[in-house]
């Protein structure tokens, strides 16, 4: 039996012995901001839609408040508020100052690599949302 190999194997396989593989197995992606949304969904309330698009790491969404910009976190930072890699979370902050707006941002941390959205203003309901219903 006679078998021949093709030259451009030949070439391709040298390639990869002298000057290793392009894209080599494990090779990190990079680390990006979530995917995030932000509503007022009652009066005092504004809700946020929060996708980690990422392959590791956990997501969350975080808010400044008032004129002093207190912090605070969605969901009050309780574990079902933070998105692991590939998830969507959706989670709330409540008590705020009816007709008053808020800065919000979504953040993604592993270890040392952090990622944040950009920030964002969101006003706050002073009442429920009209649903055109009686």
């Amino acid at each position: 039996m006679n078998r021949q190999i093709s030259a451009a194997f030949v070439l391709a396989a040298s390639a990869t012995v002298a000057f290793g593989s392009i894209a080599p197995a494990g090779a990190a992606t990079p680390f990006v901001a979530p995917q995030v949304t932000f509503t007022g969904t009652a009066a005092g309330t504004v809700t946020a839609t929060l996708h980690n698009p990422n392959d590791r790491g956990q997501c969350w969404a975080e808010a400044g408040i008032g004129p002093e910009n207190n912090h605070a976190f969605f969901g009050n930072g309780s574990p079902e508020s933070l998105a692991d890699a590939g998830e969507t979370v959706t989670t709330s902050l409540e008590g705020l100052e009816p007709g008053s707006t808020i800065t919000a941002r979504g953040g993604c941390v592993n270890g040392a690599e952090f990622a944040f959205s950009e920030l964002v203003t969101v006003n706050v309901p002073s009442s429920m949302p009209s649903t055109g219903s009686f």
